[in-house]
């Protein structure tokens, strides 16, 4: 009897201890499960805010080219802002008597334009004029890639000349 009473008093001593020690550690996970948790969404609000940030930039961006357009006589319609993603990678569209232009807007300060950017251009353009064929009829039609890098990769340059891209570059004025 005297084995049996120490048997289950060692016992619930070793059951105590295992108690306390599983809920130490079940907090320790939930503890982490929380830092964990948090960190994601710390990370997740973070990359929202950017990109509601690089958002906002280049949409300013577009309101000042459209800006200066429209004070060199133009009409300018903003299609990038007014139609959001499906804006068909043009970002305005200004016209003036019979000349159209099809503006895309890069407020790229540190990202060298590249060949590669023009030819998504080109090709946003093909699909814009076939859409549009005819309104487009009896105009004037020229592309415009404005940008506020000063950096351009030579194959870039050379593939706006061949293909009669205007290539503007207008420092972003962060006043506007």
């Amino acid at each position: 009897m005297e084995n049996l009473v120490i048997t289950l008093i060692v016992s619930l001593c070793i059951a105590w201890f295992l108690s306390n020690r599983i809920k130490k550690m079940k907090n320790n996970f939930l503890n982490k499960r929380k830092q964990s948790d948090y960190t994601v969404l710390n990370t997740q609000d973070n990359q929202a805010k950017k990109t509601w940030y690089c958002k906002q930039k280049g949409q300013r961006y577009e309101r000042q080219i459209g800006k200066f357009f429209e004070e060199s006589g133009y009409k300018v319609y903003f299609k990038g802002i007014n139609e959001g993603k499906m804006d068909g990678g043009i970002d305005l569209i200004a016209s003036k008597n019979k000349e159209i232009l099809l503006i895309q807007c890069k407020n790229w300060e540190n990202m060298q334009v590249k060949q590669e950017h023009l030819r998504i251009f080109m090709g946003d353009c093909a699909v814009y004029v076939e859409k549009n064929r005819k309104n487009l009829r009896n105009k004037t039609l020229k592309k415009v890639f404005v940008t506020s890098c000063q950096i351009q990769e030579y194959a870039a340059k050379k593939y706006a000349s061949e293909n009669h891209i205007e290539y503007v570059i207008i420092p972003y004025n962060r006043a506007v």
